[in-house]
């Protein structure tokens, strides 16, 4: 009887209309962002890139590119023609390198060592804005030590692009949960079924525990279909190759000396958890308010909030919690934000707290929304 309740549950959640239809949008729009991305990109083939692996962006090499460089309107643009062609996969990591260091940058002027040299102010001048202790500071300069400069390109762009995609997965992922599962609770009390379904023998723990368990399987099958919706046009057109690259080839003010694949399966962690945390949220709205468009608009409205409000960095302590939601994390912040978290006597960064904060966050609304749950049940 109860894996019969909970395939009914499962049923409801994936065929659903409203359900289906936004899953199918989600996924076709993801996948149009892939192909726009890849179309907008230089052209380059993986053999030409494959051809430049393990050259250093040093000296010598700007030096052999100066003439595709050009200062123009106060910004540096690249001339690629001929011969230079070559070139085009160290352009692309000297674009993402001027983008984040200064957008301003005169590569016709500038040399190897300068660029680093800039970075590394980049580096300090970020730390001393963001209040950081010397003691945090000695904890990042400790990591930025074991990082290799100049930096070596190697061919990277299917994992590269994939770490980038991250940044919109969170907010594909929120707002299906805010149309899938608002109703989880809610629906019934709508259609005039939840004291029949209160009344039954089980009506109590059992049906509570089958109805999370049904809509944290959707979420989780919803989580995947969206992450394969980026991930898998990025592997066909660029491929696999490039995991085990420095990660500052994609990130190059990131002070982590990990490689690019590491920080893919830390941020797919994450991915999946939020997914989670979103989903018990979620349906713990669903249970305090017993009406679906209340749970939906007020995720909504957290969603534009998320989207556009940003603490001063001033406010300290209740700037680096903000900077712990889902969504924040998975735009990469942990690549520019050095705050760290001091716990315990131990020193975390928001990549490493968030999933702990989720995990107490998740816990925390299963059982609030438990207990609500039962309240609502007739007899014991």
């Amino acid at each position: 009887m109860l894996s019969t309740i909970y395939k009914f549950e499962l049923k409801k959640l994936f065929c659903s209309r409203v359900n289906m239809i936004a899953m199918a949008a989600s996924a076709v729009l993801l996948v149009l962002l892939v192909v726009s991305s890849i179309y907008e990109a230089r052209p380059v083939s993986r053999e030409a890139a494959v051809k430049l692996n393990n050259s250093k962006i040093d000296e010598q090499l700007i030096e052999e590119m100066q003439p595709i460089f050009k200062y123009v309107s106060g910004k540096t643009v690249f001339e690629v023609t001929g011969e230079y062609e070559k070139y085009v996969p160290i352009i692309d990591v000297l674009d993402v390198m001027i983008t984040a260091i200064d957008r301003d940058m005169d590569l016709t002027k500038t040399q190897a060592d300068t660029l680093y040299e800039l970075r590394k102010r980049v580096l300090t001048q970020r730390m001393e804005s963001q209040g950081l202790s010397e003691k945090d500071k000695e904890f990042w300069y400790s990591l930025e030590a074991q990082i290799e400069t100049p930096f070596v390109y190697r061919y990277h762009r299917g994992p590269g692009n994939l770490l980038r995609a991250f940044q919109a997965l969170g907010f594909f992922i929120l707002f299906l949960s805010a149309i899938g599962l608002s109703g989880s609770f809610a629906r019934e009390t709508a259609d005039h079924m939840n004291q029949l379904l209160l009344c039954s023998r089980y009506g109590k723990r059992q049906l509570y525990a089958l109805k999370l368990a049904a809509g944290l399987t959707w979420i989780l099958a919803e989580a995947l279909i969206v992450f394969l919706s980026v991930m898998i046009p990025y592997a066909v057109v660029y491929g696999t190759e490039g995991m085990g690259e420095m990660l500052q080839l994609v990130k190059p003010l990131s002070m982590l000396p990990y490689s690019i694949g590491y920080m893919l399966a830390i941020y797919f962690g994450i991915y999946i958890l939020a997914a989670v945390l979103f989903a018990s949220v979620t349906m713990l709205l669903s249970v305090l308010t017993q009406n679906q468009a209340a749970t939906t608009c007020g995720l909504m409205g957290y969603l534009l909030i998320d989207l556009f409000v940003e603490l001063p960095e001033r406010f300290g302590v209740l700037e680096k919690i903000w900077l712990l939601r889902p969504n924040v994390v998975l735009m990469n912040s942990g690549f520019s934000n050095y705050r760290l978290i001091h716990l315990a006597g131990r020193v975390f960064m928001n990549y490493q707290a968030a999933p702990v904060i989720y995990a107490v966050i998740i816990t925390a609304a299963v059982l609030t929304g438990r207990n609500k749950y039962k309240r609502l049940q007739v007899g014991k």
